[in-house]
């Protein structure tokens, strides 16, 4: 018997109402009038220089090529556990992705022994905050500082990659605040949306950014139009209404592999790369976006607040198992839990838990990020003995829910089929 009204684990920021207003406003070519003042969005930002795109990923490009034209070095260091397009990016852009791990059973990295072996042909370390503040960025930062000083003619740049942790604070400094650059996201997932949509963060000024961004056209009409409509269908499709539905289509996707589908909802599917960076990735954002983000930014730490008590929900009643990793244990503004994850120790068990959530009505991700250092595409660029916490953790993950959708009985519901699930499958062990 199902313990869950099938409850979608998707949460958009913007209303189907508000989307709405949107593909009017595009059909009919409306032009918004009123202009934007970054500092009225992103507060915390009003020191840096910020550059609507797109994508986040677009963000990042726009930084890459900007520093093509002033360095020779070759190499940019990243976490290995990462959307696959930001490697992508850094070899449209003619660098070489430089893959580390992820520390043990952690969303933190160490880049500072990789830092110090390749650092004169080293342009960038992209430190990734991960559904939080990644505390490694203080040591590369004190890194870099050191190496910077001693070598005035060129410097390595400090890149956060803040798609998953807007919001996120340590001791006082919001991430995308502590390196030289940074990027964020806006897609229909992150903790405020624009459909799509991101932002270059210039913290430093050293950069030729506005002359790398003439490349970059305007976004066509159709295509805001395509991608408002697109997030239209999941919107009702997640809807009270419509997800009993739905969810029997997405259980019988992972019953028999309907690619097609999953493909197009999942962060860690189909790893490719292209001859050249796509044109879509070219593109600043639409002006009519930017205006949704004005009565999204206000509401956006009272939203942190709530996912944050849900996390530590979870935290309380798990961490008595023997079975589960916890990368993330504070529960404070350092983390905003987009999702709460945890990971297995054991892979079968996993499974089974997938396998018992689908049966039960449970949408929760049974995936985050990829390993990027296990696909074939990225080999040349990983050392395999070094990426294995990554891998562990891409095999094993689970991230539970925490948006408004859930309330606290449903959290409690989830739990309880956890310590259920896990219960039965050790019996069956003995």
């Amino acid at each position: 018997m199902s313990i869950f009204k099938s409850k979608s684990r998707f949460y958009f920021n913007i209303s189907i109402t508000q989307n709405i207003n949107f593909f009017v406003k595009k059909i009919i070519n409306f032009s918004e009038k009123k202009s934007i003042n970054n500092n009225e969005i992103f507060d915390i930002y009003k020191k840096s220089g910020i550059y609507f795109l797109e994508h986040g990923r677009s963000a990042f490009y726009l930084f890459l090529i900007s520093l093509k034209k002033k360095t020779k070095r070759k190499k940019i260091i990243i976490n290995s556990f990462t959307l696959f397009e930001m490697i992508n990016m850094i070899i449209y852009a003619g660098f070489e992705p430089v893959l580390i791990d992820l520390k043990e059973n952690s969303f933190e990295t160490n880049a500072k022994e990789k830092i110090l072996e390749i650092e004169k042909d080293l342009a960038a370390v992209v430190i990734t905050h991960l559904n939080g503040f990644n505390d490694d960025i203080f040591h590369v930062k004190n890194v870099l500082e050191k190496i910077n000083f001693n070598n005035k003619n060129e410097n390595i740049y400090l890149m956060e990659d803040c798609a998953v942790s807007l919001g996120s604070n340590k001791d006082g400094q919001y991430s995308g605040n502590v390196g030289d650059f940074a990027i964020l996201s806006f897609n229909i997932m992150k903790n405020i949306t624009t459909l799509t949509g991101g932002a270059l963060i210039d913290n430093c000024n050293k950069l030729d950014i506005n002359s790398s961004l003439s490349s970059f056209k305007k976004e066509k009409s159709i295509s805001s139009i395509k991608k408002s409509i697109f997030v239209m269908l999941l919107q009702l499709l997640n809807s009270k209404i419509f997800f009993l539905f739905f969810f029997q289509f997405i259980k019988i996707s992972h019953k028999y592999n309907f690619n097609f589908f999953l493909k197009k909802y999942r962060t860690d599917f189909k790893v490719f790369i292209k001859k050249g960076i796509p044109s879509e990735y070219l593109k600043k954002m639409d002006p009519l976006k930017k205006n949704l983000l004005i009565n999204q930014f206000p509401k956006i730490f009272n939203d942190q607040h709530e996912r944050i008590q849900k996390a530590k929900l979870y935290y309380d009643k798990l961490s008595i198992l023997d079975c589960f990793y916890f990368p993330q244990k504070n529960f404070d503004n350092s983390n905003i839990f987009i999702d709460f994850p945890i990971i297995c120790k054991n892979y079968e068990l996993k499974n089974t838990i997938w396998e018992k959530s689908l049966i039960n009505n449970i949408d929760i991700k049974n995936y985050y990020y990829t390993n990027c250092g296990n696909e074939k595409i990225y080999e040349i660029y990983k050392e395999k003995e070094k990426l294995i916490n990554s891998n562990f953790i891409g095999q094993n993950i689970f991230m539970l829910p925490t948006n408004k959708n859930f309330r606290n009985k449903d959290i409690e519901k989830i739990i309880n089929f956890l310590i259920e699930t896990v219960k039965k499958w050790k019996n069956e062990k003995k």
